[in-house]
């Protein structure tokens, strides 16, 4: 059928011409972003840590020397130690900067760490404060008594693995044990003490990059490894809000920053992945010199929990507890240590349509808040979002109390001087699973498979 011919405007014919510009503009600029990327992708090559073998030791020299699964000595990528001479920018290692309306962070590439995040105090955007536990130097990150893990992301699989071992099939794979006879955090020397390629980089973002081994710690499969760390200013978040009473829908400005951290993996065979972000808090600022016994903490979709033994802290192999009429009952506003004056280092069940999903399989749903943790004194509320099934507190149990933090700000850290909430899966979920079932998700992620796991800290002043 012929195309009805309609009458052109007076100025059709400019319209017309000034059209074609625009789409010949947009061609062009689409072309060159895409030769940019290809070029970006092109030189970007997967940087993998190689631990030499140890010959020998100094006497004397501080512990620098650990055992991978096999039994060789193997030597920290940072060591040796001597942080007056290194320069880190030559090596990869300078701290990369993100900024946004009233917040800051730094992040470094070694442990693909958050180092700092700077937050504008209440009634002034221009003065901030540093409100998470670190170093400022890498070597004290590689440190490997009585780590803290601070700001890291933690894996191949995060938490603790009983007995330092799990079965693939019929395969037993021994991992490496430190954490007494377990394996804490992946291992000896796990993803917080690898050097991470910088992929990418805008003023509000950077993506991480990371190629994990076959046999690296003694898990199976070559495995890529991604994150990306985003930030979002004060009053820079625009939502869609519908008021069902009125009959309206508006647009709502949130007042609050946001650091969200994105990780996502893919591997060449069958194995475990389950990754967490460590960073520790403090709302007062990590300087402050004072425990967050002024906090208080609520986590209103947190029904159950993950039962451990006292001692080791592996579950129990019961399965979860409904939390009513415990210390782990965290569904309203609590003082951190009220119910628990040692504090928590335990796993809570975010309820909803992703508190049974496998690492093996993409989010059901939008993040839901996993904790929400209140400071009037600093006029600070630090809220948790996740599409992971569970978020672990830890409320730092294990600091040392004379720990030497950030020099720059003579920071020293105590027992109970920050906190964590790390969302992911559960403890021992390697051979948990497989004894109880769906309500304790795998976190077995097969060849084509894509593990993805996104938080968000939204920090906003009361």
């Amino acid at each position: 059928m012929a195309k009805r011919s309609e009458p052109k405007p007076a100025n059709a014919e400019d319209n017309s011409q000034t059209g074609k510009i625009a789409i010949v503009a947009l061609a062009a600029l689409g072309l060159a972003i895409k030769s940019r990327v290809a070029r970006s992708k092109a030189d970007a090559k997967p940087f993998v840590t190689r631990l030499p073998t140890a010959t020998n030791s100094t006497p004397g020299a501080s512990s620098s020397v650990d055992k991978s699964p096999s039994g060789r000595a193997l030597r920290s990528p940072l060591r040796p130690r001597d942080s007056s001479t290194r320069d880190h920018a030559a090596e990869g290692l300078a701290l990369i900067e993100l900024e946004a309306r009233g917040v800051a962070v730094s992040v470094s590439p070694f442990g693909a760490t958050i180092v700092s995040l700077r937050a504008a105090r209440r009634g002034d955007a221009d003065e901030k404060d540093d409100v998470v536990l670190g170093f400022d130097d890498c070597e004290s990150y590689d440190e490997v008594e009585g780590r803290p893990y601070f700001g890291a992301v933690c894996g191949r699989v995060a938490n603790r693995i009983a007995r330092g071992e799990f079965a693939v099939g019929r395969r037993t794979h021994a991992l490496a044990k430190n954490n007494g006879e377990n394996t804490l955090h992946g291992g000896t020397s796990g993803w917080d003490r690898k050097r991470w390629t910088v992929e990418d980089q805008t003023r509000s973002s950077v993506t991480l990059s990371y190629v994990s081994v076959d046999g690296e710690e003694g898990f199976p499969a070559n495995v890529k490894m991604y994150v990306v760390y985003s930030v979002v200013g004060f009053g820079e978040r625009v939502e869609l809000e519908c008021d069902e009473d009125a009959g309206e829908v508006k647009l709502c400005v949130r007042n609050c920053a946001e650091v969200t951290t994105k990780m996502t993996a893919t591997a060449d065979a069958m194995t475990p992945i389950s990754t967490v972000q460590h960073t520790y808090f403090n709302l007062n600022g990590h300087a402050c010199g004072e425990d967050c016994s002024s906090h208080v903490v609520e986590m209103p979709n947190c029904d159950r929990y993950v039962p451990v033994n006292e001692d080791t802290l592996i579950p129990t192999g019961e399965g979860l507890r409904k939390v009513d009429g415990t210390a782990f009952d965290l569904r309203s506003p609590t003082p951190m240590f009220e119910k628990s004056s040692e504090g928590y280092d335990n796993t809570f069940v975010i309820a909803g349509a992703d508190a049974t999903r496998p690492t093996s399989e993409l989010p059901r749903a939008a993040p839901r808040l996993a904790a929400r943790v209140t400071c009037e004194d600093a006029g600070r509320v630090l809220e948790v979002l996740t599409d992971a099934p569970g978020v672990h507190l830890y409320t730092g149990n294990f600091l040392s109390e004379n720990m030497v933090g950030k020099k720059k700000e003579r920071a020293r850290y105590r027992k109970h001087g920050g906190f964590c909430l790390e969302t992911g899966w559960f403890p021992d979920a390697v051979n948990q699973h497989s004894k109880i079932g769906a309500s304790y998700p795998s976190v077995m992620v097969n060849r084509g498979d894509t593990y993805s796991h996104t938080l968000t800290y939204r920090l906003s002043n009361i």
